[in-house]
């Protein structure tokens, strides 16, 4: 038999083509269906990463998936109203809406994620240290929205989660019992014993926004501060509507740790009721993340929302139902709030990832000190 040179190195050839077709269809994602392919740019350094190519197709594949799943801490009928003006802008995607405590919601994602049942699409709660934690783990999506530019570096994690609104954290008092001369205009005046049995706060255990005010000023007064506090036999409520609603019935003459943008409601409605304090010593400043979660069931319809919140559009609709501030330098601040460069901000100075590190350790301590032990 004839060996034929030329016959040897073809057969070589068609070889090298078949293996390396072989690899290039394993490690290609494929799309369910007729799904359209979305091309991304996975370059974490590129700014346009896990973008669509344009907006159309974006728009296109977003209809295609149908719903966004968007898990919140917002008030339920702001973020039904949020929801309401996403689906309006983008027919026929609708928005399911979960809802909750921040702590809560975060349970139920993390319970969703070990259980391999992925649901949430899109997070959004008034805590970092949960963004941080998924990111850390993997379970983010690699995405950025064009709109993050306009937003702060200290506002972002870029690709990862941007704020959709910044909270501020002040006191609220009952004109009818305070006088505005004797109302705390300081966090360390909450101590004075004239404040026993008269005082309010929120609990950290559920709400990510009590537990930011936890952390900030025992950073700035160490243990003590909140040792001290816990003598005055302040009341602890879970929500927010709870504690304002009590300063309204009488129940509490101070609260403290209220979220601005709420108390600003409050005093609308109970203007001769509610009185604002914004502590010389200093103001919590709270941000709440939006993020897509790596499973997320809706992907494309996740990065519209996404899109949405952090636009103009959005964060005027975000500013106008919840009268938070917005990280957009373009966004005027709620009106009649205080622009926060006149506020003395409390913020972490070691960075939000030292933020999450403490987390544990500063809940069970908050628990011991306000909920007694327990094992």
């Amino acid at each position: 038999m004839v060996h034929c040179p030329r016959h040897r190195w073809y057969v070589v050839a068609l070889a090298g083509l078949l293996i390396l077709a072989t690899v290039c269809l394993c490690g290609c994602p494929r799309p369910d269906g007729n799904e359209e392919i979305l091309v991304t740019i996975s370059d974490e350094g590129g700014g346009g990463a896990g973008q669509a190519q344009d907006r159309d197709q974006l728009l296109r594949l977003a209809r295609a998936d149908g719903e966004v799943n968007f898990f919140t801490s917002m008030p339920e009928e702001d973020a039904a109203q949020f929801a309401r003006a996403f689906e309006g802008k983008y027919p026929p995607l609708r928005v399911r809406l979960v809802r909750g405590g921040t702590f809560d919601v975060a349970g139920r994602v993390e319970r969703h994620i070990s259980a391999g049942t992925p649901e949430a699409d899109v997070l959004h709660v008034l805590d970092p240290a949960i963004f941080v934690a998924l990111r850390q783990r993997g379970e983010l999506l690699y995405y950025s929205p064009s709109d993050a530019a306009d937003i702060a570096p200290e506002y972002r994690d870029p690709g990862y989660w941007t704020a959709a609104r910044l909270v501020a954290l002040g006191v609220a008092y009952d004109k009818r019992k305070v006088p505005s001369q004797q109302a705390p205009q300081s966090w360390p005046a909450l101590l004075q014993e004239r404040w026993t049995g008269r005082l309010g706060l929120k609990d950290a255990q559920t709400a990510g926004s009590a537990y930011a005010q936890y952390y900030f000023l025992r950073e700035k007064y160490g243990v003590d501060f909140w040792e001290q506090l816990a003598a005055r036999r302040p009341r602890i409520f879970k929500t927010e509507d709870d504690l304002l609603d009590a300063l309204v019935a009488g129940e509490i003459q101070v609260a403290a740790g209220a979220m601005g943008y709420r108390v600003a409601e409050y005093a609308r409605r109970y203007p001769d009721i509610i009185g604002t304090v914004w502590p010389t010593d200093g103001v919590p400043l709270v941000i709440g993340p939006v993020a897509i979660l790596s499973r997320a069931p809706h992907p494309n319809a996740a990065r519209l929302f996404v899109d949405y919140c952090l636009s103009r559009e959005g964060q005027v609709v975000l500013r106008d139902l919840l009268g938070a501030y917005s990280p957009r330098a373009d966004v005027a601040p709620p009106p009649g709030a205080p622009a926060l460069a006149t506020l003395r901000l409390l913020r972490p100075a070691a960075g939000w990832t030292e933020y999450l590190g403490k987390q544990g350790d500063l809940r069970a301590e908050y628990a011991r000190i306000f909920h007694g032990e327990s094992e």
